[in-house]
């Protein structure tokens, strides 16, 4: 998973924004250990689950600060793979106006092309995960030797699409092992998209041909019409989807979370719901939300001890999902309240019974 440093920068509000002229601002600057895999990993790891971090870092001064970050709240830094010298390490430099809006950024991400299958490997022969978390920032080799890893050793696997131009990483991955003549269903048993990630990748799934076609107007209106808080749209993709990624959590939003998962006796079937946002006292900062989300789901799927059936797909009923993912929903919640993106006051209790 990816690992980086922010750096956000902001320019006083007495002074000039609009269009920046070439010269220097007085403003504050907030630097700070981030990634989305590493949000997702810090979340899970607050929340109570054994976590490890597998990501690629340079032999720098970035690189020696997210160490002894995640060194600071204990979370293993065993496979951190310091790459060699001349590897920079991640950074997202973002420079915003008064008002938050951001102006411009830099994105310095080359190093995550540099997580080789061989570090994948020796992590899962190391630690034997029962349930692995990927984002879309990892380079396909290393998704595809994770996603056959995970496979040969019956574990869940959670996909995190991470933005639209990265959404489509695991689409090409499962392209490639169908090439190799493995079924390519069944191998990641859930993705946590927003609505327009989950399009872009039925879309993509199409023209690959992971999938034989889209589902008829007929059967997309009669679930849109069903399901009003979805657009044809997202009803379209998520059932275009639905034979490669069995359980589906769509992120909306502020409107909350649809989730797709197979009817019970009939994995064959899809069954879509709409679950309601927990509402924050107050929204500080939306950086973070997301991750904290998949974090948790990870989290709670590692408590469950989620057995995969024959097939690929997970144990799981839908209210077993759909009590996930309410319970996900406090973490989330918790980093929408925080300047962090990932919330300190995430703790085991957060997500267990009331």
């Amino acid at each position: 998973m990816f690992t980086a440093i922010d750096v956000t920068s902001r320019i006083d509000a007495n002074h000039a924004t609009g269009v920046l002229s070439a010269t220097s601002y007085p403003g504050t600057v907030h630097t700070s250990v981030g990634g989305v895999g590493q949000n997702i990993a810090r979340a899970a790891h607050y929340l109570g689950a054994p976590t490890f971090l597998v990501s690629a870092i340079g032999n720098d001064a970035h690189g020696h600060s997210i160490q002894l970050d995640l060194d600071r709240i204990g979370l293993s830094t065993d496979y951190l793979q310091l790459q060699a010298d001349g590897a920079r390490t991640a950074v997202y430099n973002a420079i915003h106006q008064p008002n938050g809006d951001m102006m411009v950024a830099v994105a310095d991400m080359d190093i995550n092309g540099m997580l080789s299958e061989s570090q994948v490997s020796e992590a899962f022969d190391r630690l034997d995960p029962g349930v692995v978390g990927l984002d879309g920032n990892i380079p396909t080799q290393a998704l595809i030797t994770a996603i056959m890893l995970a496979a040969h050793r019956q574990a869940c696997v959670v996909f995190e699409p991470t933005s639209v131009p990265k959404c489509t990483g695991v689409l090409n991955a499962l392209s490639a092992i169908a090439c190799s003549e493995t079924a390519s269903s069944g191998l990641v048993q859930m993705i946590t998209p927003n609505a327009l990630e989950l399009q872009e990748m039925a879309k993509v799934a199409l023209a690959l041909k992971l999938v034989e076609s889209a589902p008829s107007a007929s059967i997309v209106r009669e679930v849109a019409d069903t399901h009003c808080q979805l657009s044809s749209d997202t009803v379209r993709a998520a059932l275009t989807l639905f034979p490669l990624f069995p359980i589906q959590v769509i992120k909306l939003g502020a409107n909350g979370m649809a989730v797709v998962s197979p009817l019970p006796r009939d994995h064959g079937q899809p069954l879509f719901r709409h679950i309601r946002p927990l509402k924050p006292g107050h929204i500080v900062n939306s950086n973070g939300a997301g991750d904290s989300l998949v974090g948790a789901l990870l989290a709670l799927l590692h408590s469950k001890q989620v057995v995969l059936t024959l097939a690929g797909g997970a144990d799981l009923s839908p209210q077993d999902i759909d009590d996930m993912v309410l319970r996900a929903q406090r973490a989330s919640i918790l980093s929408l309240e925080s300047r962090l993106a990932i919330s300190d006051r995430l703790s085991p209790g957060v997500i267990q019974d009331d």
